[in-house]
């Protein structure tokens, strides 16, 4: 992922912990001068990547399971998961450039939905009543399962055009 598009999606992950973190913090945070503001989008961006390290961190293992899921829906045995997707990722970068450009921004909306889960959680834990902060979680977590589920489900569909397409090149080599 291109660096703007990792600085947008930890300062979404930041500034939505902010927003649940501002009302416990109010009366301790001064106003902040308008020359202080960079370092303010610097806070939120380390708070973003905070934020998305306990996602990875939450989210791992299930992330396993809808993946082996997935692959086997579409016509694996459940472990493809086990190959490296840096390596599937880098080899349709190589070959299909347009198809990368769409997986990265599967992959950004993907990063944003799972910090959106620990935002959930930790403005459960520390704000809301837990009425409205369980059915939040779940809708997070619902919400980064399906997102994960089909952005996947695309890099799986991606590789196999990518590998058809270097079979018909090689064939066309040899004949």
């Amino acid at each position: 992922m291109a660096l703007p598009g990792l600085l947008v999606e930890y300062l979404v992950s930041g500034a939505i912990a902010f927003a649940w973190l501002f009302p416990l913090l109010q009366s301790a945070l001064p106003r902040i001068d308008a020359a202080l503001l960079p370092v303010a989008f610097l806070l939120l961006y380390v708070l973003g990547m905070a934020v998305d390290y306990l996602a990875w961190a939450l989210t791992r293992v299930p992330k396993r399971w809808i993946r082996a899921w997935v692959s086997r829906r579409y016509g694996g045995d459940g472990t493809s998961e086990r190959q490296s997707g840096t390596l599937r990722q880098a080899k349709i970068a190589l070959y299909a450039p347009d198809l990368a450009k769409e997986l990265a921004m599967r992959s950004s909306r993907d990063r944003i939905a799972r910090g959106s889960v620990v935002n959930a959680i930790l403005a459960t834990v520390f704000l809301l009543p837990w009425q409205f902060g369980v059915p939040l979680v779940a809708f997070a977590m619902l919400l980064w399962a399906g997102f994960e589920r089909l952005s996947y489900g695309y890099e799986l569909c991606a590789e196999q055009v990518v590998d058809e397409k270097l079979q018909r090149d090689a064939a066309k080599k040899a004949a």
